[in-house]
């Protein structure tokens, strides 16, 4: 990736942070029992650990075309998602939208790093046409695209925003609600706290769907959402250094 330095290690030490937030955040779920998009999670580490590595070499961890197995298989992934969502069959994203926009990103990621490795086997062929193989062979329109895309998705996510709940009020939402127990039965009363379906909820319960008394509070949409932008416009940012 060429372009300053400095512009190269602060997208690098963003995506650094993201990569550990949403690691954290699948921490979380897992042990806390929060409902949370673990699969969004999990590719968002793999995205932001991916380009810290190509904005700044030195951060690269993984082997040479292991990563576009990896954003190939995400790509399926999510599309495969999409699809079910398209039919009617409720998944963990649940908006086909949802599941379409990180099919974009990592779209994206596989063709920086197809791209990437065409560059790289042009310049090392070192034939006097190398230069222009490799602009032919890596598709500045669709890099074009692809930014344009991601930016668009960046302020529709943004404008968004505001929309999303704070997680203070799904933990407000997700609060047992004290209800009067053994009242008229001659064993005093008691407080006890029932979800939403009337059923006891006890201190272990959890559930993965929707926050509801009884249920524990996912982990913050805005800070995901917040990721997300992140992503979008380092990726854009990367894509048309490639143009």
């Amino acid at each position: 990736m060429a372009g300053p330095s400095w512009l190269a290690w602060t997208f690098a030490s963003v995506m650094i942070i993201t990569a550990v937030y949403c690691l954290t955040r699948l921490v979380a779920s897992w042990r806390q029992h929060r409902p949370s998009d673990r699969h969004v999670d999990a590719i968002h580490v793999l995205m932001g650990v991916a380009m810290a590595g190509m904005l700044v070499p030195r951060l690269a961890v993984f082997w040479a075309g292991g990563w576009e197995v990896v954003f190939g298989m995400g790509a399926a992934w999510f599309g495969w998602l999409a699809i079910r969502e398209f039919r009617g069959q409720p998944t963990a994203g649940g908006r086909p939208d949802h599941h379409l926009q990180h099919v974009l990103a990592c779209g994206a990621m596989l063709y920086m790093f197809l791209a990437a490795a065409t560059v790289a086997k042009a310049g090392a062929g070192g034939s006097a046409m190398g230069g222009m193989a490799a602009g032919a062979a890596h598709f500045r329109t669709l890099a074009l695209v692809l930014a344009i895309a991601l930016f668009g998705y960046v302020v529709w996510t943004a404008d968004r925003l505001s929309s999303l709940a704070p997680v203070a009020a799904l933990a407000a939402r997700s609060a047992p609600v004290p209800v009067l127990a053994g009242a008229g039965t001659g064993g005093g009363s008691s407080m006890v706290a029932a979800n939403g379906e009337g059923d006891l909820a006890r201190p272990g319960d959890d559930a993965q769907g929707p926050a509801g008394p009884g249920r524990r509070a996912p982990l913050s949409p805005r800070l995901a959402a917040c990721c997300e932008i992140g992503m979008g416009v380092t990726m854009g940012y990367m894509l048309i250094l490639m143009l």
